[in-house]
């Protein structure tokens, strides 16, 4: 099994015109809501726009993340390769995020809470990286488009 090529131009098209992309800018918006929300309705307690920020920076990184990636690609080749074709579905698909932003979270919030007594933050980024390789190897090798 060789190594995939670098993602470039193919024949799988790529389109950011699609419900999964929107849903993933839509949490973000939603986050920002959120956060604006809390901001205005309440300014002065500071514990709970820590806790906020706190639980919300691995989910936001996690989904700018995402959005970055399949923008690029997207922009880059929107007709790339079975590279590009495979990064745009460990995204858009939502099994990645599914099984990541979750696995991180709880792995910070073990990391952060026991401070740093229970040193679970790099081997849960570190499940999350393997997942994303795993995913995108079955979308390359396994399940490549028709």
């Amino acid at each position: 099994m060789a190594f995939p090529p670098w993602p470039g131009a193919g024949h799988h098209p790529l389109s950011l015109a699609n419900p999964s992309f929107y849903l993933l800018v839509a949490i973000i918006v939603v986050f920002a809501g959120m956060y604006a929300f809390m901001c205005v309705r309440y300014p002065r307690r500071k514990r709970g726009l820590e806790g906020f920020r706190e639980a919300a920076t691995i989910s936001l990184g996690f989904l700018a993340f995402s959005v970055v990636l399949v923008v690029v690609l997207a922009m880059k080749d929107p007709v790339g390769n079975l590279s590009a074709y495979a990064l745009d579905q460990v995204v858009l698909q939502g099994y990645w995020l599914t099984f990541s932003v979750p696995v991180v979270t709880v792995g910070s919030s073990v990391h952060t809470r026991t401070r740093g007594g229970i040193p679970w933050l790099v081997p849960s980024l570190l499940l999350a990286v393997t997942m994303f390789a795993v995913l995108f190897a079955f979308y390359f090798y396994v399940a490549p488009p028709g």
